[in-house]
């Protein structure tokens, strides 16, 4: 169905800022789908893995909030271009990392690009379609499932054509790089709030914009729920690895599962788009976070490959459906100040929720340790909703 688009914004800046999200999912994809035969080849511990991880994290944590705060009164294609090339860098230096320290340096630097691909492209995607944002960010969470789903397509087309699984790495992060110039060779409208700013010195509307978004109790809310949803989200950092010691998947058919997974994505939704024309917020979240309570352990227990197969298509269903809602409505709750609301999220992401998973994984067992995340999130999440 149409959506209303802000005037401003011509169709190709539209198609640049929906492929922020689709090209980070691709580019951030291959290594997770890889990393059971990255960690065979560098000869890897799940601590090690883990710290990958938690690296790009903490820099990620260090770049997005100055990003975000300067996202409202700085020129969007500087940020979004510079965070594509280095994104692309760091995926080609995945694919010739020889390493452990190299592979360290390579995460390190996505840690510090993939905040401004991606939420520069999150900010203009809720501009561009002001009545509608959820539901435009929605399609844009749409396009980034199409790029996760084809990252372990492409790895799973690899492995069976007997091909070089470096090159891959090294040839999308090439594309990574034209595609940064595309951006830099566009313009973008700025923030609503850049025009009303005034005279103002700069630390002051930055100061101002962050006392906006602590005063918003609808922000604080959705600020809430994102984190407990962070926590929900962190036993999947070691989830290829867990399919294939745990379940006992081979790399080609962790490959397929994922790919499975990344297509009941994109069916959930597309299935929300039309979902929200008749439901209210809140309705759609209680019954998404029940189903997720129940559907959750029993794939993390039920033994057999194809219980996983089975189980993981209606969890996955439900599952894909938290983040549009929330992200929307968090990036819309102090309006005009979309970069300050995600400068004061990514503060969260300084607590070392991957790293600390990854010690716990290592000290109790990988199931063990995706329940014991699993539990305390869900039950603050359906918290939360029943406040919506």
């Amino acid at each position: 169905m149409h959506l209303p688009r802000n005037p401003r914004f011509s169709l190709r800046q539209i198609i640049l800022a929906y492929g922020g999200r689709f090209s980070d999912e691709l580019l951030s994809g291959l290594p997770d789908v890889l990393m059971p035969t990255i960690q065979r080849a560098l000869g890897l511990n799940l601590a090690q893995i883990a710290l990958l991880r938690q690296v790009m994290e903490w820099v990620s944590q260090v770049i997005d909030p100055v990003h975000g705060l300067l996202l409202d009164v700085w020129d969007r294609r500087w940020l979004m271009g510079l965070g594509a090339a280095g994104a692309g860098l760091s995926i080609l230096l995945i694919g010739l990392a020889p390493t452990f320290g190299l592979l360290l340096l390579a995460y390190a630097l996505y840690g510090a690009a993939g905040g401004p691909l991606t939420h520069t492209g999150d900010v203009l995607v809720v501009e561009a379609y002001p009545t509608a944002p959820d539901r435009a960010y929605t399609r844009s969470v749409l396009f980034d499932t199409i790029g996760a789903a084809l990252a372990p397509l492409l790895v799973a087309l690899v492995f069976w054509l007997g091909l070089d699984w470096r090159w891959l790495l090294v040839g999308i992060g090439g594309c990574a790089l034209v595609y940064a110039v595309l951006i830099l060779r566009t313009g973008f409208p700025p923030s609503p709030h850049t025009e009303s700013a005034g005279e103002s010195l700069l630390w002051q509307t930055l100061r101002g914009n962050v006392r906006e978004v602590l005063a918003s109790p609808e922000a604080r809310r959705w600020l809430i729920f994102l984190f407990f949803f962070e926590l929900l989200e962190t036993p999947f950092v070691l989830k290829t690895v867990w399919l294939a010691q745990e379940v006992g998947m081979s790399q080609a058919l962790v490959g397929v599962y994922v790919a499975a997974q990344m297509g009941v994505g994109v069916v959930s939704l597309l299935v929300l788009d039309r979902w929200r024309t008749r439901a209210e917020t809140g309705h759609v979240l209680r019954v998404v976070t029940g189903a997720v309570a129940v559907l959750f352990p029993l794939w993390l227990l039920v033994p057999g490959i194809a219980s996983r197969f089975v189980l993981m298509i209606p969890l996955t269903f439900f599952f894909a459906m938290f983040w549009p809602i929330s992200k929307a409505r968090l990036l819309t709750a102090a309006p005009g100040r979309a970069g300050a609301v995600t400068a004061v999220s990514s503060l969260l992401g300084l607590i070392p929720l991957p790293l600390l998973f990854g010690l716990l994984a290592q000290s109790i067992g990988l199931t063990a340790a995706m329940l014991a995340a699993f539990l305390p999130a869900v039950a603050v999440m359906g918290w939360v909703v029943q406040k919506t």
